[in-house]
């Protein structure tokens, strides 16, 4: 984590995040805490609470005109997890001024399969911390940096594709026909 932060405060162009589990254990987070005990609204809540309590570290990169950019992969249907969590999330990280493109996970299985990559960060195209994560318990396993210019040449070239193919957020089908659905459950909810 520390590596993180020192390579955070020392961008100088761009930063991409790209995320591929359709959840993530967060326990301990007030917020995930809250979405898994089915309080949807009060996780949203405390979810945006604490990326807006970040902002002085998107500062930094606002400030330095960096780009941020964060690239969803999404299976459909949705998780809970992403409906009810991670938008909320990802609409403060909006807020904060990075950037979220979302793309279905079948439009880019063959990549990720063929590449093996899966979650990393990319800091400048010059450095990589690679994510792992336990698949079954969705929790990290290990925070990889990976500086040989082979291999985060074929990050970057798997982040460029995965830019290719993937929607801002805001205009994405999949954001809108989830905002669709959960608005009908609750006027549906409402009525009865």
């Amino acid at each position: 984590m520390d590596d993180f932060m020192a390579f955070f405060r020392d961008l100088r162009r761009s930063w991409v995040k790209v995320e591929c589990l359709q959840e993530y254990d967060e326990s301990g987070f007030s917020a995930y805490d809250a979405f898994r005990n089915g309080d949807y609204d009060e996780a949203a809540r405390r979810v945006r609470e604490m990326v807006l309590g970040q902002r002085e570290l998107y500062g930094h990169a606002v400030e330095h005109g960096i780009a941020m950019t964060r690239i969803r992969v999404c299976e459909l249907p949705l998780s809970p997890y992403l409906e009810h969590y991670e938008f909320a999330a990802y609409l403060a990280d909006i807020e904060c001024g990075e950037e979220i493109r979302l793309v279905e996970a079948v439009d880019v299985r063959p990549l990720l399969d063929e590449t093996g990559i899966s979650d990393f960060v990319l800091f400048d195209r010059e450095r990589v911390i690679a994510l792992i994560y336990d698949k079954r318990s969705a929790s990290l396993r290990e925070a990889r940096l990976v500086e040989d210019a082979e291999l985060v040449h074929a990050y970057a070239a798997v982040t460029d594709e995965l830019m290719e193919k993937s929607v801002p957020m805001m205009q994405s089908s999949i954001y809108l026909n989830s905002i669709s659905r959960i608005s009908e459950k609750t006027n549906n909810s409402h009525r009865q």
